[in-house]
């Protein structure tokens, strides 16, 4: 198979100079003296982590080199990792090993820029079996293994238990449909003014990273399989509900009250949902790290998102942190051992316990976590393996149709346009989009 990353062969001989150069900069100059690295085979591994979640990899990559004296693997954080990894694949200098998010992997696997773990798991020593469904699934395309998760999460509804008693709520009653967080949400506004509230019960774009969320909810998809479905009855039907937010509460006053159309303010005390400005919000088993930093009396809880007439029992979302094997890494044996020694039970656990998720194996089920940092870690154990979980839309043009999504969302968040309109307008750019990819893939492959 030929490796697809551009429309030509200018383009490809443009990154391949880039990325020589890139690898150049953060290889040769961040050269350690370590003196464990002194007759090994050393292996570059980079991941997108910072702060105390690079830290947590970084304590098991200190210990894989402790524990042998053949490979010494050195730990780089990068940002904007997804595009260093492919222009330094076109280059033909790849890390050998690196952190993913599942939405590249069809992307990363149908440009032939990953390398197939399946003729290593001998050496990885894991099996299928071993694994939440969901999370063994984000690694796969087309049937084919490319990645293996790190730190798995779930994303679920989180609302501040005492501002639900504070309307006269019970918050051991939760919204089980889209029509109940409606209701409820309405009830815990606070108007301040005109233009300002001084609390929300929930909105849709804070903090506004997972724009493509929402038409699940309503039993909605945007692609499936082989076609765009971006204007699909259940999607017009989720973007109209957003639509009704902004209508009842002013696009003006939302955006005054979250500062932009993407919160910018997560990890501060300013963040709404910590700040006891927002009643509910959509967010990850990760968040819990956050309000014992700037909330720790928070009381709190989380149940699945609810559904449209609530139809869709425990629907929630997942998220992974991946780890793959970049095409062409020099050292692909050394870095399957490698991968390996991260899925050991113990070692994911310890970056469970430090990132405050749980593991992906299915051993998470029988963990006792009563020390865990995140109270309410079970329920997420038991909704990562909820039969209406998604991810992710499974395409290669994953960057392009987000693009898209977002600005669908935020036209109809600044009510510029209809539901209908802006997803009609979405699909025939999303449908453009795939056609010329399907099209400039079947010409390379020709070659």
């Amino acid at each position: 198979m030929k490796t697809f990353y551009s429309k030509s062969l200018l383009s490809l001989v443009f990154t391949a100079i880039i990325a020589f150069l890139f690898v150049l900069f953060f290889v040769s100059g961040c050269k350690e003296q370590d003196p464990l690295r002194k007759g090994r085979i050393q292996i570059e591994y980079w991941e997108l982590w910072t702060g105390f979640e690079y830290q947590a990899m970084k304590d098991l990559v200190d210990k894989f080199n402790r524990s042998q004296d053949e490979i010494y693997v050195k730990m780089l954080s990068i940002s904007q990792i997804d595009r260093k990894i492919l222009i330094s694949t076109a280059g033909g200098v790849p890390p050998d090993i690196a952190g993913l998010m599942p939405g590249f992997i069809p992307q990363f696997a149908d440009k032939n820029a990953l390398e197939p773990l399946d003729p290593l798991m001998d050496i990885i020593g894991v099996k299928k079996e071993d694994y939440i469904d969901i999370y063994w699934q984000l690694g796969n395309y087309n049937g084919t293994q490319y990645a293996l998760p790190s730190t798995p999460a779930v994303l679920a509804l989180h609302y501040n238990k005492d501002i639900l008693r504070s309307v006269g709520l019970d918050p051991e009653n939760p919204p089980q449909t889209i029509e109940e967080l409606d209701a409820m949400a309405e009830k815990m506004m606070v108007k301040r003014d005109e233009l300002n509230y001084d609390r929300l019960g929930f909105i849709q774009t804070s903090p506004g990273w997972w724009n493509y969320a929402w038409v699940y909810f309503f039993g909605g998809k945007w692609f499936d399989g082989e076609n765009i479905t971006a204007n699909c009855p259940e999607n017009i039907r989720a973007f109209e509900w957003i639509e009704s937010y902004a209508k009842k509460y002013g696009s003006r006053q939302l955006q005054n009250f979250t500062g932009g159309f993407t919160s910018p303010n997560f990890d501060s005390a300013e963040n709404p949902f910590f700040a006891e400005r927002l009643g509910m919000v959509f967010q990850g088993v990760w968040l819990s790290n956050f309000i014992d930093k700037y909330n720790p009396d928070m009381d709190w809880a989380i149940t699945s998102f609810p559904s449209e007439g609530g139809r869709l029992k425990d629907s929630v979302m997942a998220e992974c942190n991946l780890l793959v094997i970049p095409k062409g890494a020099k050292h692909r044996i050394e870095a399957a051992k490698f991968l390996g020694f991260i899925q050991k039970p113990e070692n994911l656990q310890y970056l469970a316990l430090k990132h405050t998720k749980f593991i992906p194996l299915k051993l998470a089920n029988d963990i006792d976590y009563t020390d865990h940092p995140n109270p309410h870690i079970k329920e997420f154990v038991r909704l990562a393996q909820s039969e209406n979980i998604f991810s992710v839309p499974w395409i290669p043009i994953w960057t392009e149709m987000d693009g898209e999504i977002s600005n669908a969302l935020q036209a109809v968040w600044l009510q510029k346009m209809t539901a209908r309109e802006v997803l009609d307008h979405a699909q025939e750019r999303l449908e453009d989009k795939w056609d010329e990819y399907k099209r400039i893939k079947k010409a390379i492959e020709k070659q």
